[in-house]
């Protein structure tokens, strides 16, 4: 008989590390997870340019550099903490509830940008996730970071000057969306920083569930910024700020909001950035067609009523 007040264990939500490299990536994933601890419960995606010509040996490559279990997607897999996926040859990957799935491509192989498409996949389902660009040409994966931020999700880039090759980098870092620009190994010490944050963070992602004493310090943060910066976030969505500030948070370890009002009255920087984080939600409106169609039926109509 089971006991009725037991309650399971909730499983702890993913943390998805998507790692983008092309040209010259190869010695940058193996520094990535020679530095990396194969017992962080994180989760890492690592998708590249590879030929449709041969076989992939890319799994073999890097499970000489971790303890960790590499895989190459072949079919649809429940995405493991603490585990390396890796994208199989002309095939994309897309995140669907949880699990990984290749999936042909729609357009032809010169147009083909994995990577973005992954990241942008990525997003849609786990928002909070991080996005790591390494070594390689082009530019893939400079557009799909604009949604990993959007959802919240950190973006590391390795140092151009470490890179074999540096265009994905330099293309990522001039979207100005970068939280970090490092060699492979300060990649790894920040994500690893950030995941222990976040599991320590005492912030709720419900505005309902914060204490009457979060709420004041809350309040305090965005006297602070407007006093810093001149505009005012009081009237935004309490959600939106709070998944923007617990982004900042894990970025800069701090594990309660006592600990950020700390860090943001001490550094002009923070304050910035932090108004940067929020102002990205607000250029989302511009590229929301249901809040455009909802506009033009619903608010322009009363605008003009009667005129």
């Amino acid at each position: 008989m089971t006991n009725p007040t037991h309650r399971p264990t909730p499983t702890p939500p993913l943390s998805v590390v998507a790692l983008g490299a092309s040209a010259g990536g190869l010695a940058a994933l193996q520094a990535f997870f020679d530095a990396m601890p194969a017992d962080t419960g994180m989760t890492f995606v690592v998708v590249t340019h590879l030929s449709p010509n041969h076989e992939s040996m890319l799994p073999e490559l890097l499970q000489s550099h971790t303890t960790m279990p590499v895989q190459q997607v072949t079919e649809r897999v429940v995405m493991q903490p603490d585990q390396v996926y890796v994208i199989p040859p002309v095939k994309r990957l897309a995140v669907t509830a949880g699990q990984l799935d290749p999936m042909d491509y729609a357009m032809p192989r010169g147009r083909r940008l994995q990577i973005d498409l992954f990241f942008r996949s990525l997003a849609e389902q786990h928002g909070d996730g991080a996005a790591v660009i390494l070594s390689g040409s082009g530019s893939d994966g400079a557009v799909g970071i604009q949604s990993i931020k959007e959802g919240g999700g950190l973006i590391l880039v390795q140092d151009p000057a470490e890179a074999e090759f540096d265009s994905m980098p330099r293309s990522a870092i001039a979207t100005g969306l970068v939280d970090l620009v490092a060699p492979v190994a300060e990649l790894v010490a920040q994500l690893v920083a950030a995941k222990r944050t976040r599991a320590a963070l005492e912030l709720p992602s419900d505005p309902a569930q914060l204490t009457n004493a979060s709420e004041q310090i809350l309040i305090q943060i965005l006297t602070q910024l407007r006093l810093r910066t001149g505009h005012d976030f009081a009237g935004y969505k309490r959600g939106t700020i709070l998944r923007r500030i617990g982004r900042r948070m894990q970025l800069v370890q701090a594990s309660t909001l006592g600990d950020y009002i700390q860090r943001l009255r001490q550094s002009d920087e923070e304050a910035d950035l932090l108004y940067r984080d929020l102002l990205i939600h607000v250029t989302e409106f511009f590229r929301d067609r249901e809040a455009w169609e909802t506009l033009g039926r619903e608010i322009i109509p009363q605008l003009f009523a009667g005129k």
